[in-house]
């Protein structure tokens, strides 16, 4: 007897299946099953899917039992979607195509922390948008302010504070490196040498006033004894008066929670920036000694290099040091692997090192960090291998630290390459979401206007 044939119409283009096929579809829990199923209650025996006809090919063949293959030509994204559709595993793909699948969804899920950030960046931008025209004068007053502080490309006071802001940093971190070379440094005068010994300066006093030049019994004032030049003085004043302010009038302007203000990098950088140094003033004035020699308060002083970390603030809006934060983030996975693998290697090659006898590695720890610098191929040449076993040693030790890194690197080289090339369409489609909301949005607009995703497949 002849086999029941049903026909499908996808997109246009028919088919002829079995009833068996149709059973399969049914017995999965997905759409195309729905379909078939309310199909059973019409007259007409044609059922029609508005789905992609070419790829249709593809899921026929798996249901009549052969291979599931990604057809040539069309995006991994619409073919996961129409397995979805019509009930089938993407386990089921062969294996000469499952590969390019799970790659493209590993990409995906990678893109969707650079689309997730971005959305909530477009919305806040927004709202603040929003709330420049809104009815309370505080709101929009903290709104025009807040653009004006994070958002250089909305005005032309924000790119005047943008670049005011990058020129005391660049100053305060001048002024922080240059006081350390000696070209920046002086020695003492009268009036700082009396800060310096304090009630002792008496003994001293003969060095300024010429009075006991022949008197040999005068102690001789300390050699390394010197301070930074007075411009950097008044560098370091201006620009610690000028962060403060900063600091005290994103607090007042900042548009959220206050509670999530703590909790910026950027912004808990700055305040612990600025107690940094207050405690440094604090702690010249209970001890004036303090500022011109060492002592215990260059713990407080090495930490002034948390001032370096301000430099985030001017580069975080660029599209490159964004989408390198993109990466390492997405590569966090890769990069605590290829630690471990190091960190395996340098006690393996390490103790291989020591216990071959070779004098020139005189413990365990040294041999460590020669095993460092061997595999990142550094190699400072402090600690050279002087035997034949010790040299074969560090043959290996070079040798795996270069396919090491030849493995993980290129990992985290693919994901900025694609968080690049993925932010420019961003870059395009948010310059056209903000010319349209400004135009757009009415005089007592309260609400946040919707943003639309922005994806590939919608461009």
């Amino acid at each position: 007897m002849e086999e029941k044939r049903i026909e499908i119409d996808v997109n246009g283009q028919k088919f002829k299946i079995s009833q068996d096929i149709v059973d399969k579809i049914t017995l999965s829990d997905c759409e195309a099953s729905k379909i078939f199923l309310d199909k059973k209650s019409t007259e007409d025996n044609v059922v029609y899917f508005e789905r992609n006809a070419g790829l249709f090919g593809s899921i026929l063949c798996y249901y009549q039992g052969r291979t599931l293959h990604v057809p040539t030509g069309f995006c991994p994204g619409e073919f996961k979607d129409e397995l979805k559709f019509w009930g089938i595993d993407p386990k089921h793909l062969s294996k000469c195509c499952m590969g390019q699948f799970i790659t493209f969804c590993d990409d995906q899920d990678v893109l969707q922390i650079l689309e997730n950030d971005q959305i909530k960046k477009e919305q806040n931008k927004t709202e603040l948008i929003s709330r420049k025209e809104s009815e309370g004068m505080w709101k929009c007053i903290q709104a025009k302010g807040w653009l004006v502080l994070e958002e250089p490309s909305t005005s032309i006071p924000a790119k005047v504070y943008f670049f005011t802001s990058a020129l005391f940093v660049l100053a305060s971190i001048f002024g922080l490196v240059c006081q350390t070379h000696p070209s920046f440094r002086r020695k003492l005068i009268k009036s700082e040498w009396e800060e310096y010994f304090g009630d002792d300066f008496e003994a001293y006093k003969g060095h300024f006033d010429g009075s006991n030049t022949a008197n040999t019994t005068i102690p001789p004032l300390p050699e390394m004894v010197s301070t930074k030049l007075d411009f950097l003085y008044y560098i370091e004043f201006i620009t610690v008066a000028y962060f403060t302010v900063e600091i005290i009038t994103r607090f007042v302007l900042y548009p959220y929670k206050y509670t999530s203000f703590f909790c910026d990098f950027l912004n808990l950088v700055d305040i612990f920036s600025l107690v940094v140094m207050f405690s440094i003033y604090f702690a010249n004035l209970a001890n004036p000694k303090d500022k011109y020699e060492k002592s215990i308060s260059d713990i407080i002083h090495c930490l002034q290099i948390v001032r370096i970390f301000r430099l985030f603030r001017l580069v975080k809006n660029f599209t490159g040091f964004r989408v390198l934060m993109y990466a390492v983030r997405a590569s966090g996975f890769e990069v605590l692997l290829m630690s471990m693998f190091l960190v395996v290697a340098m006690l393996m090659f390490g103790a291989f090192a020591f216990f071959s006898g070779d004098t020139a590695f005189p413990s365990i720890p040294d041999s460590f960090w020669w095993a460092v610098v061997t595999m990142t191929t550094v190699g400072y040449g402090d600690m050279v291998p002087t035997i034949g076993l010790s040299k074969c040693i560090g043959g290996l030790c070079a040798i795996t630290g270069v396919c090491l890194l030849a493995v993980i690197i290129p990992i985290f080289v693919n994901n900025f390459v694609m968080f690049y090339n993925y932010s420019k369409v961003w870059r395009t489609a948010s310059e056209n979401d903000y010319a349209n909301v400004s135009k757009t949005v009415p005089n007592s607009c309260h609400k946040i206007v919707p943003h639309t995703k922005v994806t590939p497949q919608s461009i």
